[in-house]
């Protein structure tokens, strides 16, 4: 009987070793998608768009360089064979946009094919697990959500949210996750208090029914100034809200919880038990990344980051699929991308250029 104790217990220390090679090994191939601006002779620009695993090296072109156009988001399909991006035809300031599009592309490069048409924007595409892609676009008075196939079919308008009392008509959406079925996707809700100088920020979280459209709201919550961004948890049941002081949110009980940091850009591990942020030490100082845990505990500062005052980290693109590392975007005397590894506190260059929030392949 001992005998057999020691071999089950010899079987699932193999099996959790297995599991951590596993683990590490997907890390360190998963493909990372970047961009970089293109300037031309004539200082004309454009984006282009490629794939790169971790180490950086074996840079691959999946989207070459057109002139007067920007590559904005993009995300990879479940299985990683291809990616969805939005294209944005640049209009007479730069920033702003005359046109936006989405386009589907293999993994390995090639044509891209066109999966949007009409004027409308078509922002910000999320690929799902059941094969159709959600977007944001514009109707109205403010953003829906919309979802479209990858070959362009099946393409229309989900769910639009509806204002609150007091708020202005210009509504923001922001795609947090799908389900892991497919049949929903959870988006946040945004808009400012109606008038020329609005002082409160309202912000409203919803999972939808992509098949039907109809809506369940998990949380409507009202903010002071800039307050009031909202990133959800991997389990669908607890979020942070950032922009300013932090709070974290409770669906089950719409309990809001102040925490004792201000900070921006949150991103949540992949198992939902991290979350880092950007917070600033100084007032007017360049913000470095934090790390705490879910519950706002153990709040610390992330290792192996630049103290140059002429160096900062705009935002933060998401964790590897293990949770151990840390992709970033940082600013200097070029646009890099970087990645900390939580292990053995290192830090280290990818590749010049952006990367997004669905930037990293997570298997």
């Amino acid at each position: 009987m001992k005998n057999h104790k020691l071999a089950g217990s010899l079987c699932a220390l193999l099996l959790t070793a297995l599991g951590a090679s596993t683990a590490v090994a997907q890390t360190s191939t998963a493909p990372i998608l970047v961009t970089r601006t293109i300037f031309r002779f004539d200082f004309t620009y454009g984006s282009q768009l490629y794939r790169v695993p971790p180490s950086g090296q074996n840079l691959t072109t999946l989207v070459p360089v057109r002139y007067g156009y920007d590559i904005l988001s993009s995300s990879w399909s479940p299985g990683g064979g291809s990616v969805v991006y939005e294209l944005g035809r640049q209009g007479s300031n730069r920033g702003l946009y005359a046109e936006t599009q989405l386009y589907v592309v293999d993994r390995q490069g090639g044509a891209a094919r066109q999966i949007t048409t009409d004027d409308s924007d078509h922002l910000d595409p999320l690929w799902g697990p059941n094969g159709l892609i959600a977007y944001v676009t514009t109707s109205g008075h403010g953003q829906c959500l919309a979802t479209v196939r990858a070959d362009g079919t099946n393409r229309h308008i989900v769910f639009c949210p509806h204002g609150e009392s007091g708020e202005s008509w210009s509504i923001a959406v922001t795609l947090s996750q799908w389900t892991p079925s497919g049949n929903g996707i959870l988006l946040v809700a945004s808009a400012p208090e109606g008038g020329l100088e609005p002082e409160k920020n309202y912000t409203d979280a919803y999972r939808v029914n992509v098949s039907t459209g109809s809506a369940v709201k998990l949380t409507a919550q009202v903010f002071d100034d800039s307050e009031g961004d909202l990133v959800i948890s991997p389990d669908r049941k607890h979020g942070v809200f950032a922009g300013g002081q932090m709070y974290l949110i409770d669906f089950n009980t719409n309990l809001l919880t102040p925490l004792s940091i201000t900070g921006n850009d949150p991103v949540y591990s992949p198992d939902g038990s991290k979350i880092a942020f950007l917070h600033s030490d100084t007032v007017g100082g360049n913000p470095r990344i934090y790390i705490m845990r879910a519950d706002g505990s153990n709040v610390h500062l992330a290792p192996a980051q630049t103290t140059n005052p002429d160096v900062y980290m705009p935002s933060i693109s998401g964790w590897s699929s293990d949770g151990t590392q840390l992709l970033f975007n940082q600013v200097g005397n070029n646009q890099w991308v970087r990645r900390i590894d939580l292990r053995n506190k290192t830090s280290r260059n990818v590749t010049n250029g952006v990367a997004g929030k669905h930037a990293w392949f997570l298997p």
